[in-house]
């Protein structure tokens, strides 16, 4: 198939010529450009690495997996370093992108995350809407960051003793359209720090007109009368067994509700009343799982799994019994596990969580989790796009897919006129939608939550655990001594030194 290569431009610096067109359709250069001069108002010398670069780089880092940040600029400008006319200059080397990363900062990447990082999904985007109403997930996680004492001592350690965490960890906590997978806002901060005393922080992007979906760790009165009275939106959430039991009024499917006031919590404007939805799992399939070893070692058995017959019970907001009926409610309530689908596209496709964050300083560690989150909504929002062009549901496009496609759209940048920018991102759009690659439709399958792991005879890594240090002159030939000769004790025969 016959094409063209655009006349790549010559310039003095790779830093003035670096585009990636494709990213640029979603977080634009001149919505950048006015975020550096409000933080940054005093310009600095662009020499090999600018603010613009370094923060497109940054967005970029996450999805070349094992890179550094010089070999994925490196791969970004292959092309023009390779096929240009003029020699290619020197790549900066480690300290300037640590230099250029700390005048960065976080603040630039934080503003550019919520400025740009919104709800994709429309009216018509298969499961995205349910009852006129935006379904959103809330739900939280912990992140290993790179073992340093300013990182130690930021962050903190999740648990203490055995159960101390490896790495220091990050809370986040993030608020998710569940429809396409975007995460919309986030909060982040040491892992000292509750999930339900961050999950506030979420309420500034919560709005009317949608249904908000959380686990049984984020029931609360206070926090349930805010999301509905102050932000205006609807909630549906699955509770614990030993709360909300006070049946003020049974409805006619069995459901009941019940009222809490003003004048017991004080938060609230006006009464605060919440549906409760009870449900157990079909005998027959209970039967089955009941026979499955537990999960957790510390359950109360070990060869089988008595809860699978317990009630489960979710909260609600949406009354009438007409309009919402309890078994849609149960099955809608299902939806909220997409926020765990996006927890592990992070964790466990976008960046290996078997390895930590890489930054080593506080601040270096928020700038990398904004940039990853960025580029998560990036993967979100190709993926959307392309399951439009065909009418499918976006959890038919591979999020694996879609990373190698971007990635190859990027890689192609520097031969990107706007017109060919166009014709590229519709052969992403074909690529990713190509049938054999879609993923066959979700079935419905019961996960043991158990880890594939063997287990090792060697010591938890603690501080004492030091390496040995010697000076930086030491080989190892000088660390090598060998046992002094030993006299035989008598002498040898002669007739056996001349046969030898």
């Amino acid at each position: 198939m016959p094409f063209t290569i655009t006349q790549l431009p010559s310039g003095d610096k790779l830093c003035k010529t670096f585009d990636l067109p494709i990213l640029d359709r979603l977080y634009d250069r001149k919505t950048i450009e006015e975020l550096i001069t409000t933080y940054h108002p005093k310009p600095t010398r662009a020499r090999k690495l600018t603010m613009m670069l370094v923060i497109y780089v940054l967005i970029c880092w996450s999805l070349f997996l094992g890179s550094t940040l010089g070999a994925v600029y490196s791969e970004l400008l292959s092309t023009e370093r390779y096929l240009g006319d003029e020699e290619p200059e020197e790549l900066p080397g480690r300290a300037a992108w640590v230099y250029r990363r700390k005048q960065v900062g976080v603040q630039i990447l934080r503003r550019l995350f919520v400025l740009k990082c919104k709800p994709l999904a429309s009216p018509n985007t298969p499961g995205a809407f349910a009852y006129g109403l935006r379904l959103m997930s809330i739900d939280g996680t912990l992140d290993d960051v790179a073992d340093t004492p300013a990182n130690a001592k930021y962050f903190g350690r999740h648990a203490k003793g055995k159960t101390q965490s490896p790495f220091p960890q990050v809370q986040c906590v993030y608020l998710a359209e569940a429809g396409t997978r975007a995460i919309v806002d986030a909060m982040i901060a040491p892992s000292s720090a509750s999930e339900q005393c961050l999950a506030w922080g979420l309420l500034r992007s919560i709005e009317p007109g949608m249904l908000v979906m959380t686990d049984r760790n984020f029931v609360g009165v206070r926090f349930l009368g805010a999301l509905v009275q102050k932000r205006g939106a609807q909630y549906l959430g699955r509770v614990p067994s030993n709360v909300f039991l006070h049946k003020q009024r049974i409805l006619k499917d069995g459901s009941y509700l019940v009222t809490f006031l003003p004048k017991d919590f004080p938060d609230l404007k006006k009464p605060l009343t919440l549906r409760i939805i009870e449900y157990t799992i079909e005998e027959k399939v209970a039967a089955q799982m009941l026979q499955v070893t537990p999960s957790r070692a510390a359950s109360g058995s070990l060869s089988t799994n008595p809860d699978v017959r317990k009630v489960h019970r979710i909260a609600t907001t949406l009354l009438d019994p007409d309009l919402y009926p309890d078994h849609d409610l149960c099955v809608l309530y299902h939806e909220r596990w997409e926020i765990e689908m996006v927890i592990d596209e992070i964790k466990d496709h976008q960046r290996l969580s078997s390895q930590p964050l890489r930054s080593k300083l506080p601040v270096l560690v928020l700038q990398e989790l904004y940039a990853l989150l960025l580029a998560h909504y990036a993967v979100c929002a190709l993926r959307l796009q392309a399951a439009e062009t065909k009418g499918l549901d976006p959890d038919r496009v591979s999020f694996i897919e879609s990373i190698r496609v971007l990635k190859s759209g990027l890689n192609l940048s520097p031969l990107l006129t706007p017109a060919k920018t166009d014709q590229a991102i519709k052969r992403l759009y074909a690529e990713l939608v190509n049938r054999h690659r879609l993923l066959p439709p979700r079935r419905l399958r019961f996960n043991c939550r158990v880890v594939k792991r063997i287990g090792t005879r060697f010591r938890i890594k603690k501080p004492e655990h030091q390496q040995v240090k010697l000076p930086s002159s030491t080989k190892f030939a000088d660390l090598v001594k060998t046992s002094p000769p030993q006299s035989c004790g008598s002498a040898t025969p002669p007739g056996l030194l001349e046969t030898a």
